[in-house]
């Protein structure tokens, strides 16, 4: 359909004839989403007519939202591992203009860079001293420290837009360039403050437990990548959990999932926009987060709680580069 076509179908959306408004609405929806940029540049355009906004987010809930859907249920067809792809359709999600693929070769190049500079003879500690080195001192990243929280400072593609985010989004992104170059670094979910941790093999492979009040046998240290990579040892961990009251295990210092970190990336995102008064993109990726509730029974083993916010928090965690 030329553009022109789609056009003239959207001015027809103004038909006070609902017989005609639900014929082109299925003309449209028959399109797919090349017409979602046509169908938001005239909601704005028409921001001050309230039936053809209606009308307009019906269009645009339906195209973008089944898209959406279809991309995370492919991401759950295989395997649901790969944080960046996950978080990619959470911003998807937030931003339906978002070009993917645009975001995936930003992404390519940096993973290059730090490829490039990694040896497999480096120990552990000398392996996050290159992560840190390409992001925070070659590339520039830095931590969004503003008071007010903003849920762009969640999303990848703003993080590498910007280089700048919170501990979710620097968090998500430090963590998907080590999944991809085979660094046995994972997502923790640690209340309040999303931070990751370096495994030895016996763990990533066996999972095995620690006993009460231990910090997860298999961690042999920690890593805040909105403090710059500052590796944080296993006493200081257990300290900040100690002063929330909450137990030293599994799951609130362990490894946890792709599927974990993307559940928190969505109660994220929707905090900060309720925060800024977006209610209703707010709701919306509430509904989001039901969907992959939903599409995770078989794939994540560990629950957590998703309305946190990341934005602010992790002075109280300390450690040294």
């Amino acid at each position: 359909m030329q553009p022109n076509e789609i056009h003239a179908l959207i001015q027809l959306l103004d038909d006070p004839d609902e017989g005609v408004y639900k014929h082109v609405r299925d003309q449209l929806l028959a399109r797919g989403t090349e017409v979602l940029p046509a169908l938001l540049e005239s909601r704005e355009s028409h921001a001050q007519c309230p039936e053809h906004e209606r009308r307009m987010d019906e269009l645009v809930d339906g195209l973008h939202g089944a898209y959406v859907h279809q991309g995370l249920r492919d991401w759950f067809d295989c395997g649901a591992e790969s944080a960046i792809e996950g978080a990619l359709w959470v911003h998807k999600a937030a931003d339906p203009l978002l070009n993917m693929d645009e975001v995936r070769e930003a992404y390519v190049k940096l993973k290059r860079d730090v490829w490039l500079e990694l040896n497999e003879e480096f120990t552990a500690l000398e392996q996050v001293r290159i992560l840190n080195h390409i992001l925070f001192d070659a590339e520039g990243y830095t931590n969004a420290k503003s008071g007010q929280p903003d849920p762009k400072h969640a999303l990848v593609g703003h993080v590498l837009g910007e280089k700048k985010g919170n501990p979710l989004g620097l968090g998500i992104l430090y963590l998907s360039l080590a999944q991809d170059l085979n660094l046995p670094i994972h997502g923790v979910n640690l209340p309040n403050h999303f931070i990751l941790c370096y495994c030895d093999e016996h763990h990533v492979h066996h999972e095995l437990g620690a006993p009460d009040n231990q910090t997860p046998g298999g961690v042999l240290f920690y890593i805040n990548p909105f403090s710059q990579g500052t590796v944080i040892n296993k006493a200081e961990v257990s300290e900040f959990l100690s002063h929330l009251e909450l137990p030293v295990d599994e799951k609130n210092c362990g490894p946890c999932g792709s599927v974990d970190i993307v559940r928190r990336l969505i109660g994220n995102v929707a905090y900060g926009l309720e925060r800024n008064g977006f209610i209703r993109e707010a709701e919306k990726m509430r509904e989001l987060l039901l969907f992959v509730e939903s599409g995770a029974t078989e794939t994540a083993s560990t629950e957590t709680s998703t309305d946190v916010d990341d934005h602010n928090d992790g002075a109280s965690l300390g450690g040294t580069h």
